[in-house]
């Protein structure tokens, strides 16, 4: 982000109310809403808020068509308008002023309304115009629309909330990943003597895998694809360090008296130890990763928080 015209440059000259991470208001008629995170995946995502019932395809034929002209790297027709995803690199924000320009007179010429309408009907807004959020979006809208915004996230909750956990089938899918993170840790460990990255590689993918085979984003799903990866690599590693001593005895009597004696030299001791500080640092970020991934599916379930009154 450039720093003589960032996000609050940006908010400032286009009249836009400016909050931590995100600016938001009306440009060239149409509600908008753009949220910025330097360590954000997107970095930047950047909200449209009209009807756009009857125009979904043309709308997305025009986005794809467009997508290098308008320095976009994925987009999406909501139920709310449409989401972007600019590339913020070699321009900044003044290339997504340049961006929401030939949006907005895209929208306009299609006969999308603006700012005066409510995105969920497309009709007028009147006295019973709402101040709302959806997923973040603040925007006006009907209070008859809004209530049934409400009622159609809480019943998505409800569903979620009722489909069953398959726990079975997600362990599967975590010891798969986790079989994946092994072979990973013993490949890396013969290139190179260095195991830890197979640890990450178990506990990511294994916990991608027991959400895609049924099981729910759940404490139990977060305590086993950390403890078990944790365990069964530390132990593997530990293994590939015995049957390494194991192969080249040289005189010693066992493996262990190999070890011992490797142990006293600098550089076999340094890189033991490097390992298992890598193995402790990827541990403990995966964890992290998968409590926020926890938090982020709860969160996107919660309609209280996806649709609210401000």
């Amino acid at each position: 982000m450039s720093e003589r015209y960032g996000l609050r440059a940006f908010a400032a000259a286009n009249a836009l109310a400016l909050e931590q991470h995100e600016c938001y208001g009306t440009y060239r008629g149409f509600p908008i809403h753009v949220r910025y995170r330097a360590l954000g995946n997107p970095a930047c995502l950047v909200t449209v808020v009209t009807d756009t019932k009857g125009k979904d395809r043309a709308i997305e034929n025009f986005l794809e068509k467009n997508k290098r002209e308008l320095g976009i790297s994925n987009f999406g027709v909501v139920g709310i308008g449409l989401m972007v995803c600019p590339r913020l690199r070699g321009g900044g924000f003044r290339k997504l002023e340049a961006m929401l320009e030939t949006i907005t007179a895209k929208l306009a010429k299609l006969g999308c309304p603006g700012a005066d309408a409510c995105p969920y009907c497309g009709r007028p807004l009147g006295e019973t115009a709402v101040a709302m959020r959806e997923s973040d979006v603040p925007f006006r809208a009907h209070e008859a629309c809004f209530a049934a915004a409400r009622r159609s996230m809480a019943e998505r909750e409800r569903r979620e909330e009722e489909r069953p956990d398959k726990k079975a089938a997600g362990v599967c899918g975590m010891l798969f990943g986790t079989l994946v993170g092994v072979a990973v840790l013993v490949l890396t460990f013969l290139w190179w003597g260095f195991g830890a990255l197979g640890l990450p590689a178990a506990m990511l993918l294994g916990g991608y895998l027991y959400t895609k085979f049924g099981g729910k984003e759940s404490a139990f799903k977060v305590v086993l694809c950390s403890a078990v990866p944790i365990l069964l690599l530390t132990f593997v590693y530990c293994l590939c360090l015995y049957l390494e001593a194991s192969a080249d005895l040289g005189g010693y009597a066992s493996a262990f008296a190999r070890i011992a004696a490797d142990w006293k030299d600098a550089g076999y001791r340094a890189a033991v130890i490097v390992n298992f500080a890598c193995l402790a640092a990827f541990a403990a970020a995966s964890v992290v990763w998968l409590v926020h991934c926890r938090r982020r599916a709860r969160r996107k379930f919660a309609a209280d928080r996806l649709v609210r009154r401000v």
